[in-house]
């Protein structure tokens, strides 16, 4: 956490960058309103594909973290999650990749680490939720 002019700590969530990856035009305004008022950076995809190639096409540190949908048209949230990991990207291995679902079933959660995800939060958006799991990636 940094420290402010006047010596306070400062939100860790300032000048962080996302990704956020959701298919839902509405949500993705949403989510990307809040983010931004809270002072994050960021960068909206329409579904996994774009996020795949948006993250592909940045140089390292582009983004600190992912926010990642579950189901989406074109590539769901699993298989660009697999698809990221695989890559020689210097961030790949690295990045903080946050899925948002719906489903919170065992299953489901087995899923997102097994494509490897670090966290599994649900909708509807709980914002404090989201923004405290962003803070314990913040670096």
């Amino acid at each position: 956490m940094g420290r402010d002019v006047m010596g306070n700590v400062s939100d860790p969530l300032i000048g962080m960058k996302a990704l956020v990856v959701e298919d839902n035009e509405l949500n993705l305004e949403i989510v990307t309103e809040v983010l931004r008022e809270r002072g994050l950076v960021v960068t909206g995809a329409e579904n996994g594909q774009i996020a795949v190639e948006r993250f592909s096409n940045s140089p390292p540190g582009t983004f600190d973290v992912i926010l990642m949908d579950m189901h989406m048209p074109v590539m769901g949230g699993v298989e660009a999650t697999k698809r990221i990991r695989a890559m020689e990207h210097a961030d790949a291995q690295t990045i903080p990749i946050l899925a948002l679902t719906a489903n919170d079933f065992e299953e489901d959660i087995r899923q997102t680490r097994e494509a490897g995800m670090n966290d599994h939060l649900t909708k509807p958006f709980d914002m404090e939720k989201i923004f405290g799991a962003l803070a314990a990636y913040a670096k």
